[in-house]
């Protein structure tokens, strides 16, 4: 493995591990809200996504899946 190949593959482990800290914290929020509120785990996903107090995680988990998206097109292409 060339040095490029371990730094991008060190990159992709990095932002996996963001990602999946942020889908599991995401997820965990909707579950609390589900449980306190009981008005059901879709309602509680539409709430999250237009809500203006949850902008910015809502934000980075949708960055870092499109930079999770690109890193795995660019492994396919290379």
């Amino acid at each position: 493995m060339t040095t490029g190949a371990t730094i991008r593959f060190i990159l992709e482990v990095l932002v996996f591990i963001a990602w999946a800290f942020m889908a599991y914290s995401v997820w965990s929020k909707l579950r609390r809200r589900d449980a306190d509120q009981a008005h059901g785990f879709s309602a509680q996903l539409r709430h999250w996504w237009s809500n203006d107090a949850d902008r910015q995680e809502r934000n980075t988990l949708v960055w870092l899946t499109l930079v999770l998206l690109a890193m795995l097109a660019i492994n396919i292409a290379l």
